[in-house]
């Protein structure tokens, strides 16, 4: 639609929208994203608010369309944009996952940078076609634009119901910063304007709105015609109709453009049909006269409607159209530019289906694919990486293994596990190359997804069997790294502990970093502590250096590594260290899963040194990253949940507890944190019946080294229950593991920071009655907890340690009591808050012979009144309270006044 037809019935509409665009201008960015059905003026709206001051990107309807073209144009609008992020082009070397998010995080921050002073508006048309990409780095912008002078108009059709776009939407729509403005038809009299503008009163208005349906390119064409129908032959007769007075030459070249798609390059079009390009120009000029196309980009023209292009797309003969296809990928072949790839292979597609077509069609889009990787689009990658796997299958072709693995990695990358899985496998299947069997071994890792593991056991235990055991030691080393990472977490510790041990002593015999990196983490994940401290740190500052050069991941398992030493050994600042040191790596490579381990982390930190609603917000954080970028690996989701279980255990209060998590444990695989788990969330909701009848069918587990070695979770979980039920013979046999091991920190840091190990062997000695044990035990606890700032765990070690010497030493029972009591109550822990007044009470009864008014004149002697004062203050005679400060003198066991103050001030009694 030009700009001289009539503009009717979006006043309100264009109000709103400048109302957004004045607001960005001061200050406060937007994406608004303009909705409605094909033809209804979205695109018309913009340019006359924008009065096409702003820069545009296009979507477009072709498969083969490189990732992020919309972007694209809008960067090469932008200079400083495109120089800012010019670093990127080079990915060799680099972790590609943390690259991608690095790309769109710099993007982002370039466009909003550009904003600035003086504001800019970004339009993307027809955004129903984006790619992934191009919505990945809407979707981050969005996040940015509230506090920006840029504003971003994105139009869309929404009557369409799937694809990447509407996947996004809610999470756009859901954003602060977004707006929403829905184009709806024109009304009666918006009709009635637009044909008295147009000079065709004389048409019905009433039966041009029913025609049109009130949308404005359907009017524009029956305000021309009369033409009626409807459906599709509406539209196709409409198209018609609005073509029909250009010249038959140049309706043979809008058909050429047509199958080059919305987007109309001249030169291309006269290529294909053989003329000189300055015929061809002259020809589409008439057809933007005739308001069919559109001016572009120098050498560029575009359909004014895209509706316009598929009707005229719709007319041509099947064999027309695949002829037009296939010249038209013959000439784009032989164009430079890499961008083309995916385009030269859509359009071999839609050519006749010939072998050699489809052999083309799948080559090019490999190369589609190795471009899309480069711009760190794995999706899109994927996408022609798929297709081209199709064109191999239906030329008939062999040797698709290499190709399978390519599609697994990307899948892989895209965060599609298990469609990345099913490639690998496939691959290996297809192969005898022991080579590739290894690589598709290796495609997927780091899931515990329940479903995949015994399929990865499989496929790993057939490479390791394809390379045999005279391999490279590091490709073996690395396959048992795997294999036992599977185990682990399968819940076969045993196991995936001795071939753990065999990965790393191949991995250091091979000398491959790489390999023992592996190897470690999974070792680690078996085991964390009985590998040698100094080993682990050396291991972790290994991992710290690999990751330098451009691999985020194992770096951060390296800061992790450490964190867990540091914490082991109570060494707080080291703890920071490391933690600033993961978030630095996190706010550089803007990487989801290093972001969340952040989280998780601190998190835990926090909750260790009792700031409970920062903890809670960091878990409630980690939980949205996980939901939004690690949605297939249901772990990282549980993980938000097993924190709140423990922040219900730590503050002793079950409204800790999400809803949904019975849910989720119903759900879970059956390892052994997830059974222990089931009846301590029972037993902390109050269902006591229901954690007794679970965990009496857990205890035959608890022995099995594979169960009680499965995750350092297991200790600090099974006490409760222990101490709960009475289970004497498990607390012995439990104590006598601990026996003899020197007290340590919380390991499992990233899930939550548990108490030492003193804690779980005190009350292990209390339960079995091993009173100077528990006591001495307890007091090491809470000298280790105060050293290292756990504020929380300090407080469950004085009541645990009052309630022991509530007999045998009351007054020391006391202080203890009243000092977690006061602690608790500053913390917000109400459970161990109501133990310690609970024990407070008890003691207090026992040590305390006093009646009530002895008590309160008790308390007046500790406050220097004399007998008269007192006999005042109370209104008694003074004879009266004679006598009952010798009471007093006689029950405590006291000798005069002074001992009678010091009783009354170490009990905390203060007048009223």
């Amino acid at each position: 639609m030009t700009r001289s037809e009539p503009f009717v019935g979006r006043a309100g509409a264009a109000a709103g929208l400048r109302a957004w665009l004045a607001a960005a201008a001061a200050g406060s960015g937007a994406l608004v994203l303009v909705g409605g059905p094909a033809g209804i003026g979205k695109t018309r709206l913009v340019e006359t608010v924008t009065d096409r001051a702003a820069v545009w990107g296009r979507c477009v309807d072709d498969p083969g369309a490189p990732p992020l073209w919309p972007w694209r144009r809008v960067l090469q609008a932008l200079p400083e944009v495109s120089r800012a992020l010019a670093a990127l082009d080079d990915h060799d070397g680099t972790d590609l996952v943390a690259a991608r998010f690095r790309f769109v995080a710099l993007a982002a921050d370039a466009l909003v940078a550009a904003a600035e002073p003086a504001g800019l508006v970004v339009v993307l048309e027809d955004l129903h076609w984006a790619d992934e990409a191009s919505l990945r780095l809407l979707r981050h912008l969005a996040g940015e634009l509230r506090r920006s002078r840029l504003a971003v108009l994105a139009t869309y059709r929404d009557t369409d119901s799937a694809g990447p776009l509407f996947e996004a939407l809610p999470d756009l729509l859901g954003r602060p910063g977004t707006e929403s403005l829905r184009l709806e038809p024109l009304t009666e009299p918006d009709v009635r304007a637009y044909l008295a503008e147009a000079g065709r009163a004389e048409v019905d208005v009433r039966d041009a709105l029913r025609r049109s349906g009130g949308n404005p390119l359907y009017l524009k064409a029956v305000a021309r015609s009369s033409a009626t129908g409807g459906g599709a032959d509406e539209l196709r007769h409409l198209v018609r109709t609005t073509v029909s007075g250009l010249d038959p030459s140049t309706r043979d070249l809008l058909a050429i453009a047509s199958v080059l798609g919305e987007e109309v390059d001249a030169h291309v079009v006269a290529e294909v049909a053989g003329q000189p390009a300055a015929d061809v120009v002259a020809a589409l000029d008439r057809a933007v006269r005739a308001g069919v196309l559109l001016s572009a980009d120098a050498g560029s023209r575009r359909f004014a409607h895209a509706v316009v292009r598929d009707g005229i797309y719709a007319d041509l003969d099947q064999g027309v159209r695949e002829e037009l296809h296939a010249r038209t990928a013959a000439a784009l072949e032989r164009r430079p530019d890499p961008a083309l790839a995916g385009v030269v292979a859509g359009h071999w597609l839609r050519a006749a289906v010939t072998p050699d077509a489809l052999d083309r069609a799948a080559g090019w889009a490999e190369a589609a694919a190795r471009d899309a990787t480069r711009s760190l689009a794995f999706t899109e990658a994927a996408r022609f990486l798929a297709l081209a796997l199709d064109c191999r299958r239906r030329a008939g072709r062999d040797g698709l293994a290499a190709l399978l693995v390519e599609l697994a990695t990307a899948e892989y990358r895209a965060g599609r596990f298990a469609g990345g899985f099913e490639h690998a496998r496939e691959a290996a299947g297809l192969t005898t190359d022991p080579a590739l069997v290894v690589a598709a071994a290796l495609v997927v890792r780091d899931t515990a997804a329940p479903d995949l593991l015994p399929g990865m056991a499989e496929l790993t235990a057939a490479a390791l069997a394809a390379i045999g055991p005279d391999a490279d030691p590091a490709v073996r080393a690395k396959l048992l790294a795997q294999s036992a990472s599977v185990a682990a977490d399968s819940g076969k510790t045993a196991e995936a502990v001795k071939i753990a041990d065999e990965a790393l002593d191949l991995a250091e015999l091979s000398g491959d970093p790489e390999a023992r990196i592996d190897a470690v983490r999974a070792r680690l994940k078996i085991r964390p502590t009985e590998l040698a401290l100094a080993e682990r740190l050396r291991l972790g500052a290994l991992a710290v250096s690999l990751g330098g050069t451009g691999r985020p991941l194992v770096a951060l398992w390296g800061h992790k590594w450490r964190v867990d030493a540091a914490f082991e050994i109570g060494t707080i600042p080291v703890v920071d260290a490391e933690l600033g040191a993961i978030s630095a790596l996190a706010a550089t490579t803007r990487l989801p899963l290093v972001r969340w381990h952040e989280l998780r982390l601190r998190a835990s930190v926090t909750a260790y040194r009792g700031a409970f609603a920062d903890a809670r917000a960091l878990n409630r954080l980690a939980d949205e990253v996980a939901m939004a970028e690690l949605a297939e690996d249901r772990s990282a989701l549980g993980l938000s949940f097993a924190f709140a279980l423990q922040l219900a255990l730590v503050v002793g209060d079950p409204a800790e507890l999400p809803e949904g998590y019975e849910e989720l444990l119903a759900i879970a695989p059956p390892l052994p944190i997830t059974i222990i788990s089931r009846p301590l969330t029972a037993l902390v909701a109050g269902r006591r019946d229901e954690a007794q009848a679970g965990y009496d069918a857990l205890r035959p587990r608890l022995r099995d080294p594979d169960f009680i070695g499965h995750s350092p979770g297991i200790g600090p979980n099974l006490v409760p229950l222990l101490e709960a039920f009475g289970d004497i013979d498990t607390a012995a046999w439990l104590a006598e593991q601990l026996a003899d091991t020197p007290p340590r920190g919380p390991g499992d840091v990233g899930t939550f920071c548990s108490d030492c190990s003193s804690n779980w062997s005190a009350r292990l000695a209390a339960l079995l009655g091993r009173h100077d044990d528990a006591v001495r035990l307890f007091e090491e606890a809470i000298a280790w907890n105060a050293r290292l700032g756990a504020r929380p765990y300090v407080v469950h070690n004085r009541v645990h340690l009052a309630t022991e010497l509530a007999t045998g030493d009351p007054e020391r029972a006391e202080t203890l009591a009243r000092q977690a009591a006061d602690e608790a109550r500053r913390l917000g822990m109400p459970g161990w808050l109501r133990d310690a007044t609970a024990v407070l009470d008890r003691v207090r009864r026992a040590a305390d012979p006093l009646t009530g008014r002895e008590r309160e004149i008790a308390t007046l002697v500790a406050d220097a009144l004399s007998n008269r004062q007192i006999a005042h203050r109370l209104v008694l005679s003074e004879r009266t309270v004679e006598s009952h400060v010798r009471s007093v003198l006689a029950k405590l066991g006291l000798a005069n006044r002074t001992e009678v103050a010091a009783w009354a001030h170490r009990r905390g009694l203060t007048p009223r």
